[in-house]
């Protein structure tokens, strides 16, 4: 029996045997792969797929091959496939195509689609479904705010917002309706979600997506060095952001508290780990406010050792996503004790209660992010205390931990 991993991250086939993936992401499917045991021939993945990938971009990406791995990937449509040529060609196709690859027994892992043009994660559930195929259906964030928040933000028109909220939201509630009603297991990324559509189920859960494994945790006596140093340590104080570089994840409000922190008097330095379209707009901010010496851009760097040694040095990770945002560096920043300074959205608000090592600020006011910065700087009993919560919680929480809780809950609506 096959197990297949339906997602809109786009791959690259590099043969018929081979695939290259985000590397953090290349991580998580072998530890998927291992978690879901010898029961399962081969965990597929489906996905939009590259039809070529520049030689520079391989050293950040995961190599993955079949034969090794017991991990194959499928593409479900050039990752090139405009809407347009979806709607008109495309979805009967691929339908076709799933519900053939769905015939004989195997587990469908998909979830929302929110490209309603092209939903080939919602499709994959349903294709699935009339197979008579055990589902397993996954929400990673709760997006009910992101059309107000973007309006508030000044990012959306009022046109905008009217379309996401007459016509977009709808379809997406509906997916959130008909998930528990059709498939086997639902996992939530949020309390609310669950509270709001699980009405009770059993098959309704609430998840956390971590991709840290129990062996990137600091040891004992690393986590001890690190705390003795996050109390006594009289240099800059230093902040991280590592994602990418995108409109929605607010690392201009960042740079702004920067510059605002600094002139409240605090030494702080702000490393920002990353690449995406916003790049050169960031750039161009930092000069614009003469934080060069203070801001520091860092190209992507595989997950990994490699990450870690960026973050040694650092004492809190920044978050100040303009909608609501699930990313995993929220946790591996717990694992490597790191306490996080965020915008109050819901994921974090929900850390912030859980594990004690998140300090919350106004959503969209980098001077809160500012003087949230400045109070764990000049309280390191306070940032001290956070780290080892953090560390703890992160314990509790690895990738190990997740896969085996989501597989039992699959194991359970199987019986």
């Amino acid at each position: 029996m096959k197990y297949f991993l339906v997602v809109q991250l786009p791959a690259f086939a590099l043969s018929a045997d081979r695939f290259a993936v985000e590397s953090a992401f290349g991580v998580h499917l072998r530890m998927l792969r291992r978690c879901i045991g010898e029961e399962y021939s081969e965990l597929v993945m489906i996905a939009p797929g590259y039809e070529q990938v520049r030689a520079e971009d391989l050293a950040r990406l995961e190599i993955i091959d079949a034969a090794e791995s017991g991990i194959r990937f499928l593409s479900a449509y050039p990752v090139t496939t405009s809407r347009k040529q979806f709607l008109l060609r495309g979805w009967l196709q691929t339908w076709r195509w799933l519900r053939h690859i769905f015939r004989e027994p195997c587990i469908v892992h998909a979830g929302i689609s929110s490209d309603l043009a092209r939903p080939l994660m919602f499709m994959a559930s349903l294709a699935g479904r009339s197979r008579g195929r055990k589902v397993m259906f996954f929400v990673d964030m709760d997006f009910r705010q992101h059309a107000s928040r973007l309006y508030k933000a000044g990012l959306w028109s009022r046109r905008a917002w009217l379309v996401n909220r007459w016509v977009y939201d709808p379809l997406m509630r509906l997916q959130l309706w008909l998930a528990p009603r059709l498939f086997s297991v639902c996992c939530y990324k949020g309390e609310k979600l669950v509270r709001d559509y699980g009405r009770g189920r059993d098959n309704v859960k609430a998840f956390f997506d971590t991709v840290h494994s129990g062996s990137d945790l600091p040891a004992a006596q690393e986590a001890a060095q690190r705390r003795q140093w996050m109390r006594l340590e009289q240099g800059s104080f230093r902040a991280v952001y590592f994602g990418r570089l995108a409109f929605n994840k607010g690392v201009d409000q960042m740079i702004a508290a920067v510059g605002i922190a600094r002139k409240a008097g605090l030494d702080l330095q702000l490393r920002v780990i990353g690449s995406g379209e916003q790049h050169e707009q960031l750039v161009r901010q930092v000069e614009a406010a003469q934080l060069g010496d203070h801001v520091e851009f860092v190209e992507p760097v595989p997950y990994g050792a490699a990450l870690f040694r960026l973050l040694q040095d650092c004492h809190v990770s920044l978050a100040a996503p303009l909608m609501e945002d699930t990313p995993r560096s929220a946790f591996d920043s717990l694992a490597r004790g790191l306490p996080i300074v965020a915008f109050d959205l819901d994921y974090y608000g929900e850390l912030e209660q859980k594990s004690g090592a998140v300090l919350t600020t106004p959503w969209g006011s980098a001077e809160g992010l500012a003087r949230g910065i400045v109070q764990l700087a000049h309280d390191r009993l306070q940032l001290e205390a956070m780290m080892d919560r953090g560390i703890e919680f992160a314990i509790a929480n690895t990738q190990e931990i997740w896969l085996m809780r989501r597989t039992a809950w699959l194991g359970n609506a199987a019986q």
